[in-house]
């Protein structure tokens, strides 16, 4: 498109302020032709689009009444016997090639001061795998099960979404370890998208003379990213039919989880949530509950008190279905529902955006002088029509590894504490017994969810320090 095109189309759009510097001659060579790249590269239509919605959800915010979720299954209110049948449901999907696990890795471990992607990240386990790792043998010992079980065109494909600062790091990273195993036709990597930063009256921002003032549009950026990354219809081309979706910071996280993956095929559910149960009110985590009758996950800051401290004639909390990033979808909802709106999910972010000054060096503001676009994962749930929702045990599933080495809670401390009290209750379970200090792991490889362990441990001791059939 040439020069004047473009600049007609931003004109025509009420944006055409991006070309000052251009018009001004201070933006030349290989700078004008990256910038005009940048600005053809741009879907206005979908940016003029998602900023009216998010003006519009930022009016009509915390009108709808709030309700707490209804007719959920928990792992622990389930007769085993069903729990089995919904395993073996997702087992025989996964068998036949139609489940994908989607890792959301586009963040730094600056909170745990490790410069690199948190997947990367090794929490300190014997066997030193990162959490890449942990993820992708558990994977792969999903389709041992799938095979085992009669499904011959057994596998998972591994989807990880990246960002701009960790892309290349990460394919890297993958590649320097064969993919831990993975077949690399089951590896996928694409790329989280980022929006213009704008005014509060919706004009693009530039950060310089010749570049727009962008940020991360938010993990809900997902599903933009599926869609314009091409794994949206390489998976309908593959006959994958669901999507397990999760972040990458949990160490105890069952990617593909046939349990869940299963429960919500015998829903027939088009979208679904695992989460964990609050341990108290005052734990920082959104929760699953209806507003407007619609399934949404409610900010912790988004709760008064008395919702915080509300308990049923049980002494449950009522809002205390914890949100723990978990989800799962058909791939026909996804395509269907949720990309014809996609831009109905952002919201606003008032921030301090560096923007060029009057001489198009970018300056630094001592207040909020715009806006970012961001859309959450979970802001879907209202979409659906059939959702459902599992609990899950946190000693299982939840061993998140955000805070720095030392840090009380929800650190590689505390996750390496979750998964050697796992290990060795598998071990106790299969008839084993355990003994010494050390920390105990389980290869993924071994087992997945404490199977296959009878036939290795019953009637022995597994010494925690020396644990060679397990690791």
């Amino acid at each position: 498109m040439g020069i004047e095109e473009l600049k007609a189309k931003y004109e025509a759009a009420g944006q055409g302020h991006v070309f000052k510097f251009v018009d001004e001659g201070k933006v030349v060579g290989n700078d004008l032709a990256v910038f005009l790249k940048e600005l053809e590269d741009l879907d206005l239509d979908y940016v003029a689009r998602s900023y009216a919605s998010a003006v519009a959800d930022a009016a009509g915010a915390g009108q709808a009444d709030l309700e707490p979720p209804e007719g959920f299954a928990t792992m622990a209110g389930t007769a085993s016997s069903d729990i089995a049948s919904w395993e073996q449901v997702g087992l025989e999907a996964i068998g036949r090639g139609e489940v994908a696990a989607c890792v959301l890795a586009g963040g730094q471990g600056t909170r745990l001061g490790y410069d690199g992607p948190k997947g990367c990240y090794d929490i300190g386990l014997p066997s030193r795998k990162p959490l890449f790792q942990l993820m992708v043998e558990r994977i792969r010992r999903l389709v041992v099960l799938a095979k085992e079980a009669g499904g011959a065109a057994a596998r998972v494909p591994f989807l990880v979404m990246t960002s701009p600062i960790n892309h290349e790091e990460t394919q890297a990273f993958f590649a320097k370890h064969d993919n831990f195993g993975q077949p690399a036709e089951d590896v996928w990597f694409f790329m989280q998208g980022t929006m213009p930063c704008l005014t509060p009256e919706g004009k693009i921002i530039l950060e310089s003379a010749s570049k727009l003032a962008t940020a991360p549009d938010g993990n809900g950026g997902i599903y933009p990213a599926l869609h314009s990354s091409g794994c949206l219809a390489k998976m309908q081309a593959t006959g994958v039919k669901y999507l397990h979706c999760f972040s990458v910071d949990n160490a105890l996280c069952r990617p593909a989880c046939p349990r869940f993956a299963g429960y919500c095929m015998s829903r027939n559910a088009d979208c679904g949530n695992k989460c964990v149960w609050k341990s108290s009110p005052e734990e920082k985590v959104g929760v699953v509950a209806k507003r407007g009758g619609k399934y949404s996950v409610v900010e912790y800051s988004e709760l008064d008190e008395e919702r915080k401290n509300q308990r049923d004639s049980a002494g449950s909390l009522v809002f205390g279905a914890g949100n723990i990033c978990n989800h799962f979808y058909t791939v026909a909802f996804i395509a269907d529902v949720v990309v014809p709106k996609m831009h109905m999910m952002f919201h606003l972010a008032n921030k301090k955006i560096p923007c060029a000054g009057e001489d198009g060096s970018t300056v630094k503001p001592d207040s909020n002088n715009g806006i970012k676009l961001e859309a959450f994962i979970f802001d879907v749930f209202p979409m659906s029509s059939r959702m459902a929702i599992l609990e899950t045990a946190r000693e299982e599933e939840f061993a998140p590894v955000k805070n720095a080495p030392g840090s009380a809670t929800d650190s590689p401390d505390s996750a390496r504490a979750m998964v050697n009290a796992l290990a060795r209750r598998w071990v106790t379970e299969s008839g084993g017994e355990v003994t010494g200090d050390a920390v105990l792991e389980i290869s993924p490889l071994l087992s997945y969810s404490g199977e296959g362990l009878k036939e290795k441990v019953s009637g022995t001791a597994v010494d925690a320090a020396k644990p060679t059939e397990l690791a």
